[in-house]
């Protein structure tokens, strides 16, 4: 029974997590046909309905700079990620890992997730990433309305659905986006289209292409101050890289080597 609310969970926040993409990217006159049934397929799962089973305290860290060879997939997959959608698709995305990082590179215009509802943790301060940009998405720009990314970690908090703001679009527990950003404003909460009850997406820096960066910060300050609510514990991780709306064919390129996460006496 566990198992089958743990798989229910991960399916309802992937299927969100498009849901939010979707509502970031493209104009109501151009939404793609489907919209509506992913809609459907969503309030049949119950995202919000159930935690993850699993509640840690003191520091996580999430390494990707200790592959070794074989499947990156299932390397992945130990560290408790899961996939869905074009993640398989290697015509769409290519996923590569060394002894230094995880590397995710788009070849045409894709929207993809790596969701991991394992990571559970109570009590928490900020985060750390240490990652960077090979190629931006060309002409993404939040500031432009062309929310797309080379590479974002969500963060999800608690599982109560707070209002997306259309009655198409299934509730979601809050999550704050993080990403890089070539010319966007850093630490500014940019919103989407939908979930701005409880949804911001944040960029924290703009590094120039092969610069390694390491990223700081403040989940619990951020979250009061965006939401004004108590924080709830972080109920799920995802990556996510999004160039649906890009030009020059879609392309990017990102890595990431490290994602750690403080507890409060940090």
């Amino acid at each position: 029974m566990a198992s089958t609310m743990r798989i229910s969970v991960i399916a309802g926040i992937i299927l969100v997590i498009m849901i939010v993409s979707i509502g970031k990217v493209f104009p109501k006159q151009n939404q793609p046909t489907g919209f509506r049934g992913l809609s459907g397929v969503i309030n049949n799962h119950g995202l919000g309905n159930q935690g993850n089973g699993s509640s840690l305290q003191g520091n996580l860290i999430i390494d990707f700079s200790d592959y070794s060879g074989g499947s990156v997939n299932g390397w992945l997959e130990s560290k408790g990620f899961c996939f869905k959608d074009g993640i398989q698709d290697k015509r769409l995305i290519e996923l590569s890992a060394n002894k230094q990082a995880l590397t995710v590179k788009t070849k045409q215009p894709a929207r993809v997730f790596i969701f991991n509802d394992f990571v559970g943790l109570k009590e928490f301060s900020k985060v750390r990433i240490e990652w960077g940009i090979i190629q931006y998405p060309q002409n993404a720009s939040y500031e432009k309305k062309i929310n797309n990314e080379a590479l974002m970690v969500y963060i999800f908090f608690g599982d109560v659905r707070l209002s997306s703001g259309s009655f198409f679009v299934p509730d979601s527990p809050y999550f704050i986006g993080l990403f890089l950003g070539k010319e966007d404003e850093v630490n500014k909460p940019y919103r989407g289209r939908y979930f701005n009850e409880g949804g911001r997406f944040v960029c924290l820096g703009n590094p120039d292409p092969g610069e390694t960066v390491l990223s700081e910060f403040d989940l619990n300050h951020a979250f009061q101050t965006y939401f004004k609510d108590d924080v709830p514990a972080i109920s799920g991780i995802s990556l996510e890289v999004d160039t649906s709306s890009s030009e020059n064919g879609g392309t990017s390129e990102a890595f990431i080597k490290r994602i750690e996460f403080f507890s409060k006496q940090f």
